[in-house]
């Protein structure tokens, strides 16, 4: 039963410059006046919420809340900041002076584990932070149902539930999450970039190009292993020697990279499953892959390549593809330039190792995480 009568004081959090700038570049990207005052006032309230629990030390990410993705701007109502302690979403609503009950639309009833009650000003100098409650299924909420920040702040410190992380050895056993089951399509559009990847070589006269190509790739090991294709082995056995006994890495990869568009079910392959990405990045065709290569001495040889889709014919300038540690620090980036037609990025891990790949263009993002 809630307390109508409990009474606590609002918190008063200063609303910057800098932060009615992002708010009126927002709210210039709607098409009505009605929707650029709302896109105004709700980016108003997650930045005053985002600074007040940096004040707290609480962790937040814009990137990763909906309401910094340009097309849910356009579409939704919403005004949410994600946690990532929770791996949740902190719905963030405004209100007026004068307002006597809060508006909660209800595209944001679900898929969020709170909601707080931000008072603006005119001339928006200054967000009073009035108070928090858990779910809603009302468009309107009167103040004297506000809860103390107690309450929002004892959900802030709980223990923070399991991360899900995608199970990089269970795709050896053909086992992937349901939303990395390789599609078809995106398999089919995966070996045509690997075509036109390896293209300029395969292109050669002479010779059945897949030959020249493995000639190329034994030739470009190290002086002091065998440097020339065994005569006896046909292409395929050949890629399947080079992959297990070359010392390097990136010969083995592409070598493995060949024999899985030869022959996708070849034990010696790499797996490789792919995720759309058009639905996260502002309706870019656009798609990322991941594969796998074990190694001999049980690490694991990891590939991030972000690919275009359909119409495309080349990667945005300026798209960026981050791996961030288990700490969540960036070890590396890539970014697009003028008419690169893929970006991605190697590296050796052992098991157990934990990593995220970061997908960024513009203000949307994708983020997925994995653990071998």
């Amino acid at each position: 039963m809630i307390d109508t009568t409990a009474k606590f004081m609002p918190i008063a959090i200063p609303i910057t410059a800098t932060d009615r700038c992002q708010a009126y570049q927002f709210a210039q990207q709607q098409p009505t006046q009605e929707r650029s005052q709302q896109v105004y006032r709700n980016t108003l309230a997650v930045l005053v919420t985002r600074r007040y629990l940096q004040l707290l030390g609480i962790d937040t990410d814009l990137e990763a809340s909906h309401s910094w993705n340009p097309l849910n701007r356009l579409v939704e109502n919403i005004a949410d900041l994600y946690i990532p302690s929770l791996q949740g979403f902190l719905e963030c609503r405004s209100l007026r002076q004068s307002d006597r009950k809060c508006t909660i639309p209800q595209e944001v009833w679900s898929e969020r584990f709170g909601y707080v009650m931000i008072q603006l000003d005119e001339p928006y100098q200054e967000g009073e932070i009035l108070g928090f409650v858990e779910s809603v299924s009302v468009s309107e909420l009167p103040r004297s149902y506000f809860q103390p920040l107690d309450i929002l702040l004892d959900r802030l410190t709980l223990e923070p539930p399991a991360e899900p992380v995608v199970q990089l050895r269970q795709w050896l056993k053909k086992r992937f999450e349901s939303d990395w089951q390789p599609p078809q399509d995106l398999l089919i559009t995966i070996k045509g970039e690997i075509t036109q990847l390896y293209q300029p070589q395969l292109q050669q006269r002479g010779e059945d190009p897949i030959r020249q190509r493995v000639e190329q790739l034994y030739r470009g090991q190290s002086s002091n292993l065998v440097q020339s294709t065994p005569l006896h082995l046909n292409p395929q056995e050949a890629l399947v020697n080079l992959i297990q006994t070359t010392q390097d890495d990136e010969i083995r990869w592409q070598s493995a990279e060949l024999l899985w568009q030869l022959d996708p079910q070849h034990p010696d392959c790499p797996v490789i499953s792919a995720k759309d990405l058009g639905i996260y990045l502002i309706g870019y065709p656009l798609g990322l892959m991941v594969g796998i290569l074990p190694k001999s001495d049980g690490k694991m040889l990891i590939l991030l390549r972000v690919y275009p889709q359909q119409q495309l014919s080349h990667l945005p300038l300026r798209l960026k593809l981050i791996v961030l540690d288990e700490t969540g620090n960036p070890f590396s980036e890539v970014e697009s330039r003028q008419q690169d037609r893929y970006i991605q990025f190697k590296f050796t891990a052992d098991a157990g190792d934990r990593f995220s790949a970061r997908v960024v263009l513009n203000d949307a993002s994708f983020t997925d995480s994995f653990v071998l």
